[in-house]
């Protein structure tokens, strides 16, 4: 009996032992793997997720950009209570110098910083766009401003769609209604020929835009393209607005009527509109964004294939360690343009 009890306190002593040496360092070996492995998937996933929410900033940063051009154009040639400039007293283009009526009012005048003499209240062309080309290089998009090579420049004007509710000094407005209006200075209003009294004579704030390319955002060291936009502002004057970093490209193209059938026939490019006189007969506008992250994806493939404002064959973005480009674009119909 004595001798089965020591087996039975033997056994036990036996099966109380702990892991082998040999036991422990494999156990030690899986364990590592294990653990490299979901370090790596967690490694793996965040350097995903990480590209994958810079790519969603670069769409939502593409989107502002196309909505806040496109809001524009649409707007554009709206001056009030009309969309007729033949109707808009105290333009740059009248002619004759502007008088003041009996209000006392200010008529505008050239200002320093302007594109070219009387720019921002010149009515004639309320879109304009130059294809590849810097036109202001002497003057209100400097050489400072390291405008984009081979980049379109958009110029764009039009009268606030709202009534404004105050008018402020040295802010530049329009007074109008469908009979006839006036560009002036604030805050004191002209006295308009016709209707001045009736309700549907507002005062609008004038809108001047030109929209444009840089090479940089905030440094001219710093090698990220930027989309900027010159702003007609109080005093009055232009202010170079820096709107979003990654955009490397601007491309516009624009739907010309041929048959006065107020239908958009062919979209042309904005050099071969001015070549032919055809601004006049332009009722629609196509835009192309190439955004560009702002770093480099290291050890992606980036390469893709990208058609711009119709030209082929399409050019080759991006590439081995290169930047990861991504283009949006989107049609707007011009319909204050067209002609009633």
């Amino acid at each position: 009996m004595l001798k089965v009890k020591v087996n039975v306190m033997m056994n036990k002593r036996k099966q109380s032992y702990g892991f082998s040496l040999v036991e422990l360092m494999v156990a030690m070996v899986v364990g590592l793997i294990v653990i490299t492995g979901a370090f790596s998937l967690h490694t793996g996933s965040r350097k995903t997720q990480k590209v994958n929410e810079m790519q969603m900033d670069m769409v939502a940063d593409a989107r502002f950009a196309i909505e806040m051009i496109s809001y524009d154009l649409r707007h554009s040639g709206m001056w009030g209570g009309t969309n007729k400039a033949n109707l808009i007293d105290c333009k740059s283009t009248n002619g004759t110098p502007c008088v003041q009526t009996a209000t006392n009012d200010v008529p505008p005048t050239a200002m320093v910083n302007d594109c070219q003499v009387g720019w921002y209240y010149d009515l004639s062309q309320p879109v304009f766009a130059t294809n590849d080309l810097n036109p202001y290089p002497t003057t209100c998009i400097p050489t400072t401003e390291a405008y984009k090579k081979d980049t379109d420049v958009i110029e764009i004007r039009y009268a606030d769609s709202n009534t404004a509710p105050k008018l402020l000094p040295n802010q530049a407005y329009i007074r109008s209604n469908f009979v006839n209006g006036r560009i002036f200075i604030g805050p004191p209003q002209p006295l308009l020929d016709s209707y001045d009294d009736s309700d549907v004579t507002q005062n609008h704030e004038l809108h001047a835009y030109v929209y444009y390319v840089s090479d940089f955002t905030d440094d001219p060291k710093d090698g990220i393209p930027s989309l900027r936009r010159l702003s007609l502002i109080n005093a009055p004057s232009l202010q170079t607005q820096t709107l979003i970093s990654g955009v490397d490209d601007l491309q516009i193209m624009f739907g010309v009527d041929l048959d006065k059938d107020q239908k958009v026939d062919r979209y042309d490019h904005p050099n071969n509109i001015t070549t032919d006189g055809n601004w006049d007969n332009v009722y629609a506008a196509k835009i192309w964004l190439m955004m560009r992250s702002d770093k480099k994806q290291k050890g992606i493939n980036t390469a893709k294939d990208f058609s711009m404002a119709g030209t082929l064959p399409a050019k080759t973005y991006g590439g081995q360690d290169d930047y990861r480009y991504f283009m949006v674009t989107s049609v707007v119909n011009l319909r204050n343009l067209v002609k009633l």
